[in-house]
C-alpha cells in the first residue's frame, strides 16, 4: 500500500555489531517501529557490513522476508494484518564465532477503510458540480497509480468543462498510511437540440391553435429565464384568447435529462374588423345600375350572395352585381383585416320597373 511518509517507507537501514545487543539505524534508530499494512520490499541492512560475515534475518510473522536471508540487507512484504512483529538478524563472522541476536520491533499500521465517495453528472454548460468524499486526510489523484496527485480535502473540483466521462481516484490516510483508492467518476453530457417550432396566428373570437414543437419531451415555459413552466409535450394550449402577441418558450430533455437552449415561438391573435359600412342601391329597369361600395378598415372586401357566405361571388369593390332584371338583390359583404374576416352586413339593389303607360287618346 501506498504510504505518505518517506520516512516511513525507509523503514530501517541497521547497523550489527558481532557480540553485541543494540541496533545502529541510519535513518531510524528507534529498536521500535512502524509500518503501513501491506507495505512491499520494505529494506532493512547491516551498515556498514563486517568483511567476511554471513547473516541470517529471521521474522516473528506479519510479513515475508524475500530472498537474501543471509546476505547483510534484506526486504520485506509487509502482510495487511496490523500488529508488532520482531525483525531478527545474527551474524557469523569469517571465524564461524556467531553474535547476539539483534532484533527490532516493527508495528504494522492498519490502513483506513476505502472512503466513501459520490461520483457526479453534469450537462454541458451548466455548473459542474464537486466530487466529494468521506473521511479524514482525504486525497485525490488523476490515475490509478496514485502518481499524480490533484487535490485534498473531503471536495474537489475537477476542473474539466467538456463532454466526457473523468475519472478520479480518492483516498484517506491514517496514521501515516494512505488507504485503497476509490474510483469516482465525472461524467459531462451533451446538452439536448433545440427543438423546432411553428409560430401561429388566429383571429379574435376564433379558435385559438395550439403551439406545436418537434423534439422529444419538452417543456414548455412563459418566460425567457425558463422559471415559469406552464407545459409539457409537443402540443401546448395557451389558453389565451384576448387579443395580442403572445410569446412562449420551448426546450427539449435528452435521456440524461439535459436541457437545451429555449426556441421561442409566438401566437399572434389578430383583431376581428367591424362589418364595413354600404348604402342600399336602386335603380330603374333601363337606366344605369350602379355598383355597390363597402368602406372600411379592412384591406379585402368579399361579396356573398347567400346569409350563410358559403357563395362567393366577388372580392372586388365597388362591386357590379351585374343584375339588369327588375327585382330585389340581396348581398352581404364583408371586409378582411391581417387574415380576420368581419361579420357580414347585408345590402340591397332594387332594380324597378318602368311604368307601363297607356297610349294618348284625343277626345
Amino acid at each position: 500500500m501506498k504510504t505518505t511518509n518517506t520516512t516511513l517507507r525507509i523503514l530501517a537501514v541497521l547497523a550489527i555489531f558481532l557480540n553485541s545487543n543494540y541496533l545502529i539505524a541510519q535513518t531510524n534508530t528507534s529498536p521500535t517501529q512502524t509500518v503501513c499494512a501491506g507495505s512491499i520490499a520494505e529494506p532493512y541492512l547491516i551498515n556498514p557490513p563486517s568483511s567476511g560475515s554471513t547473516y541470517q534475518w529471521s521474522l516473528t510473522g506479519g510479513g515475508t522476508l524475500n530472498a537474501g536471508t543471509t546476505t547483510d540487507n534484506i526486504t520485506i512484504d509487509w502482510g495487511v494484518t496490523p500488529g508488532t512483529y520482531t525483525v531478527s538478524v545474527i551474524e557469523t563472522d569469517m571465524y564461524g564465532c556467531q553474535g547476539n541476536p539483534v532484533t527490532v520491533d516493527v508495528t504494522v499500521l492498519p490502513l483506513p477503510t476505502a472512503t466513501i465517495a459520490t461520483s457526479q453528472t453534469a450537462c454541458f454548460g451548466s455548473t459542474i458540480p464537486p466530487l466529494t468524499a468521506i473521511g479524514a486526510n482525504v486525497n485525490w489523484y488523476s490515475d490509478a497509480g496514485l502518481t499524480n496527485h490533484v487535490g485534498s480535502g473531503n471536495t474537489f473540483y475537477s476542473p474539466n468543462t467538456t463532454v466526457g466521462i473523468y475519472t478520479y481516484y480518492v483516498t484517506e490516510t491514517l496514521n501515516g498510511c494512505e488507504g485503497p483508492s476509490v474510483s469516482v467518476t465525472l461524467e459531462i453530457y451533451n446538452s439536448a437540440s433545440a427543438p423546432s417550432a411553428i409560430d401561429e396566428i388566429a383571429c379574435e373570437g376564433s379558435v385559438i391553435p395550439p403551439l406545436t414543437a418537434t423534439g422529444s419531451n419538452l417543456t414548455w415555459y412563459s418566460d425567457a429565464a425558463l422559471t415559469n413552466n406552464v407545459g409539457t409535450g409537443n402540443s401546448f394550449s395557451t389558453s389565451n384568447t384576448a387579443v395580442g402577441v403572445y410569446t412562449y418558450y420551448v426546450t427539449e430533455n435528452n435521456v440524461n435529462g439535459c436541457e437545451s437552449v429555449a426556441t421561442p415561438v409566438t401566437l399572434t391573435i389578430n383583431a376581428t374588423p367591424l362589418a364595413p359600412s354600404v348604402s342600399n342601391e336602386n335603380a330603374c329597369f333601363g337606366g344605369s345600375i350602379p355598383f355597390l361600395t363597402a368602406t372600411g378598415s379592412g384591406s379585402t372586401f368579399n361579396w356573398y350572395d347567400d346569409i350563410s357566405l358559403s357563395n362567393l361571388v366577388s372580392s372586388t369593390n365597388p362591386f357590379n352585381t351585374g343584375q339588369t332584371n327588375p327585382g330585389i338583390y340581396t348581398y352581404y359583404v364583408t371586409e378582411t383585416l391581417n387574415g380576420c374576416q368581419s361579420s357580414s352586413f347585408p345590402v340591397t339593389l332594387e332594380i324597378y320597373t318602368t311604368p307601363n303607360t297607356g297610349p294618348i287618346n284625343h277626345w
